[in-house]
Formats: C-alpha cells, sequence, structure tokens
C-alpha cells in the first residue's frame, strides 16, 4: 500500500523538476542579459560608459591646455576661454572674458561663439573631475571648429593659483 503512492510521489516530483528547469533556464538568461546591458552602460565598451576608462581622455595630449600656459595665454587675449557650467554658476564666478555655453545647452548656445572657426577656443569647466570640458571640446570640433583644447583644471584649478575672477 506505501509503495504506489511512493511511487505516485516520486512522479509528481520529477515532473515539478521537468517543468521548472526550462523557466529557471529563462530566467537566467534574462538575469545575464540583464547584467551584461548593466555593465555595459556603466563600463561602456570604448568611450561609450559612464565609467569608461576613456570617456574622459583626450586623444591627443595636445589637446589639454594647462598651467603656467594657460594663464600666459589667457594674457595675450587672442583665445576665447569657453565656461561649459550652467549659466548661474557662471555669473556667480569665471575666468574673466570667457563666453558661457552650458554643456546641458551646447548646440542652443553656439550663437555666443566666434562666427570664425579657426579662432582659437579652450574650455574649461569647474574643476578636474569635471568631463564637461572635454565633452565640448568634442561636440565644437564635430561643429567644424578647427582650434579648440581644454583646460581640464577647471576654475577651481585657476581659482588655487590666485588667477582673477570675473562675476556678473
Amino acid at each position: 500500500m506505501f509503495q504506489p503512492l511512493k511511487r505516485n510521489h516520486n512522479h509528481k516530483k520529477n515532473e515539478v523538476v521537468q517543468k521548472t528547469f526550462p523557466s529557471i533556464l529563462k530566467e537566467a538568461i534574462v538575469v545575464c542579459i540583464w547584467i551584461s546591458f548593466c555593465a555595459i552602460t556603466v563600463w561602456g565598451t570604448d568611450s561609450l560608459g559612464l565609467l569608461s576608462s576613456n570617456a574622459h581622455r583626450p586623444a591627443k595630449p595636445s589637446l589639454q591646455v594647462d598651467f603656467p600656459a594657460v594663464y600666459k595665454i589667457w594674457q595675450q587675449k587672442k583665445v576665447v576661454f569657453v565656461d561649459t557650467r550652467p549659466a548661474t554658476n557662471f555669473k556667480g564666478g569665471h575666468i574673466p572674458g570667457a563666453v558661457n555655453v552650458p554643456i546641458h545647452r551646447a548646440l542652443a548656445e553656439l550663437k555666443v561663439l566666434p562666427k570664425d572657426k579657426d579662432t582659437p577656443l579652450i574650455t574649461y569647466c569647474g574643476s578636474i573631475t569635471c568631463p564637461n570640458a572635454y565633452q565640448l571640446m568634442n561636440i565644437l570640433s564635430k561643429q567644424g571648429y578647427q582650434n579648440v583644447r581644454f583646460f581640464p583644471r577647471g576654475l577651481r584649478g585657476w581659482l588655487e593659483l590666485g588667477y582673477p575672477l570675473d562675476t556678473e
């Protein structure tokens, strides 16, 4: 009397395992797809990811301008400095003579830049941890500006050396 129940119980147990294995496999595939998607989003391929090691680095070091050259260039007044920070930050303080092209409105604000696309431009943002100056440099290059570089240390670096600040 116990054997038929036992056999029936084993049969149901096997049936449950057979029904759940395909669903477990499907779920595992979905989880793997999501993990892959998230990994590409965060680390990226080449310079696409949020934390990609190439996302904020220039292809050529000559695209950067740093101390003391940046101050000498500013003193000569032959370059337009382009502040990539929001307008409220720009009004609070910026490199004297700079124009404001906030990165989130870059294409809409190009009208403040010189029409001559050979004019030397130097983009900057708040600090060395801010990628906006590099990103705007790339946007401007794609818009046809031929002589664009960026100042990686940004306004914080400028102020640390005691250089002048302009406010509106």
